[in-house]
This record gives C-alpha cells, sequence and structure tokens, in this order.
C-alpha cells in the first residue's frame, strides 16, 4: 500500500488536547465553518481546538484566518482510483486525522459538514467516552439502516436488509462514519488506517457505502457505539421524533440537505444556513427544490415513462398523506413503526426515551 498524508500548510496551534476536526473539499468548506460556528455560538468557553481540513488552504475566506479555526492543508497521495459516488475524496481523509495529529490531540471528534449541533454536546459526549474501555479505536452510533431493520417499517428493501444482515453474522452493529471519536493513540497503535485502506484498495468494488464500508468492515466488533442522539439520522423514521427527543447532533444523510431539498426534513433548518451564506459565502445561488423539482432536473430512472409513472406517483402519496393530516386537524406524532422502544435501547441508547415514551 503507497498511501501518505502530510500537512502542508496549517493556521494557528494547537491548544487543547482535543479537536473537533471536519475534513472537506471546497463544495462543503462553507457547511463545515457553518456548524464550525454553530458550535463555537452553542461552547461560548471553548473546550477543544476546531480544525478544518481541507486539500487548499487558499480557498478558506479571509475573515475565517486568524480566528478560533485553525485550517489544515493536506496532502494526500494514494487513494485516488478509490469510489466516491456523489461524494469527493475528502470522504476518506478522515480516516488520515489520528496519523496527522498523532501526538497532538488524545481525542479526534470527527464531523460530517452536514450536521446540524441542536445543543451543546462537548461535555455529554465526552462524559460518555470516559466511560467507554480505554482500549477502544473508533466510537461511532449504528446507521439508520439498523433502525429500519429492526422497527416494524414495511417498506424496506430487499437490499438494506441484505446489507445488514451480512454485518449481524458476525455480531457487528453497522455504523454511521458521519460522526466518529477517534482515540489516537490506539488508533495508530492498533494500525487500523493500513488495516482499512488496504481492504478499501483490494475491495474496492465491493464499498457499498466507501470509506464508512470499509470502516466497518475492518472494525468488526471493535467500533464501540455511540448514542444515536449523537448523530440523529433525520429521515422518515426519525423525522417525528426529532424535536422532542432534542438530539445533539443532527445529521442530514442521503439527499436531506437544507441548503438544497427543500422537504419536511430541512424546512425549518434552512433560514439558518440561508443567511450564514448570504453573509459569508453571497457567490453562492442557493437552488433549494422540492423533490420533485429535483427529479425533474435529475431523473431517476432513464426511461422517461418510468420516471414520469414513479415521480407523479409519489407525488400523489405525499400530497394524500398531508392532506390526512390536515383534515384530522392534529399533527400528533404516531408510534406507527414501533421507533420509541427501538430507540430506547441498544444499540442506539437514546437518552430521551421517556419523553418519547410520554409523548407516544
Amino acid at each position: 500500500m503507497n498511501i501518505s498524508a502530510t500537512i502542508s500548510q496549517q493556521t494557528g496551534e494547537a491548544e487543547y488536547n482535543n479537536t473537533l476536526a471536519f475534513c472537506v473539499d471546497e463544495n462543503y468548506l462553507p457547511y463545515a465553518l457553518f456548524v464550525a460556528e454553530q458550535f463555537i455560538a452553542l461552547h461560548p468557553k471553548l473546550p477543544c481546538d476546531i480544525c478544518i481540513c481541507l486539500p487548499d488552504i487558499s480557498k478558506v475566506p479571509e475573515k475565517f484566518i486568524d480566528t478560533q479555526i485553525r485550517f489544515i492543508e493536506l496532502c494526500i497521495n494514494g487513494i485516488a482510483s478509490l469510489p466516491v459516488g456523489k461524494l469527493s475524496l475528502a470522504a476518506y481523509h478522515r480516516l488520515f486525522l489520528p496519523q496527522i495529529f498523532e501526538g497532538i490531540y488524545e481525542y479526534i471528534i470527527y464531523l460530517d459538514a452536514d450536521t446540524f449541533i441542536n445543543k451543546p454536546f462537548y461535555s455529554e459526549l465526552m462524559t460518555y467516552v470516559d466511560s467507554l474501555d480505554t482500549e477502544f479505536c473508533v466510537a461511532a452510533a449504528a446507521d439508520i439502516m439498523e433502525l429500519k431493520f429492526r422497527s416494524t417499517f414495511k417498506q424496506k428493501q430487499k437490499t438494506v436488509d441484505n446489507y445488514i444482515k451480512s454485518y449481524h453474522q458476525y455480531d457487528h452493529i453497522y455504523r454511521n462514519s458521519g460522526v466518529l471519536v477517534f482515540s489516537t493513540r490506539q488508533y495508530v497503535k492498533e494500525d487500523i488506517l493500513s488495516r482499512v485502506f488496504n481492504y478499501a484498495i483490494e475491495n474496492a468494488d465491493r464499498l457499498q457505502c466507501h470509506d464508512q464500508s470499509a470502516l466497518n468492515r475492518v472494525l468488526l466488533n471493535e467500533i464501540v457505539l455511540l448514542p444515536f442522539d449523537f448523530n440523529w439520522q433525520i429521515n422518515r423514521l426519525t423525522h417525528s421524533f426529532t424535536d422532542t427527543t432534542e438530539p445533539y447532533i443532527i445529521h442530514f444523510i442521503s439527499n436531506n440537505k437544507p441548503w438544497r431539498t427543500d422537504n419536511k426534513y430541512t424546512a425549518k433548518y434552512q433560514v439558518f444556513y440561508k443567511d450564514f451564506l448570504f453573509t459569508n459565502f453571497p457567490e453562492i445561488t442557493l437552488d433549494i427544490l422540492n423533490m420533485f423539482d429535483q427529479r425533474r432536473k435529475s431523473p431517476k430512472y432513464d426511461n422517461p415513462a418510468k420516471e414520469f409513472i414513479s415521480r407523479e406517483w409519489q407525488r400523489i402519496k405525499t400530497n394524500f398523506s398531508e392532506n390526512l393530516v390536515k383534515l384530522s386537524g392534529s399533527e400528533k406524532v404516531v408510534d406507527k413503526y414501533n421507533i420509541i422502544p427501538v430507540l430506547a435501547e441498544a444499540p442506539f441508547l437514546v437518552s430521551t426515551s421517556d419523553a418519547l415514551n410520554e409523548e407516544g
């Protein structure tokens, strides 16, 4: 394996033992900055460093240089052949963080740029980390696919079931890599980087979820659990319980990005992104479309007839569901997929299960 990662430029100096870190390309830099600013606002007495790692530090607006955020320019070689799908190679960069920060930070809290800090979380997260086995390498929350599998959600895809079952045969809970806690020393000691990239390069055609798949496959039974409210992946299963649960970190998975998609999962968050981007990145033209307009712009199916039928059928179902709610005159949350008891137990461990049960 011939991969390497070096720091070519950086701003600021390490001041704390731990860091909150992001790995982005130029396109996702604005959203990483948004989350970093959220963290600063919610933690007035900064408890850790904040590092945004990216391939080209010159892309950082001047106003953010010499602030509380450190910018780390990374030069990474040897991974260009790995699949990325709709992502970028920066998705793999998070796996280099412990090597890059070895001897500098004890713990690295990694966040995807499509997260939203719903309330202060650092103290609670580190208290949880302190309760873990001191020899853990990586901590991560269960993936939303596990929630689909364990609930009574009837519209499961066979591929989802089979994919999750392929991990369950090893007694492994499939994890989401959007929020990670790295124990730097243990990660380096166990040579996780080489193990993960050896697998990724040798099995590039089998990486269904790219770096996330590689991390899960290599660290079977070695990734410790984070509670789901530190990585609340918002979709049709979790959306109704978000306000009651009040998770620490909301994760806009799939296409549900507040700066791109207008739907019930993103609606209440769009104003925050619009304000931030207008103030700091006025050159970005927001094109927030609903699902149906997005599909007109980028069809799901190549066959026009199939695309039309699929899109319009989805529209009919959505409108019918929304009209039922309006006619009933009530938007009371109904736990029709048996989500509440599932969230309260392992592997989700949502701490507000009592409130959820009262609401249900």
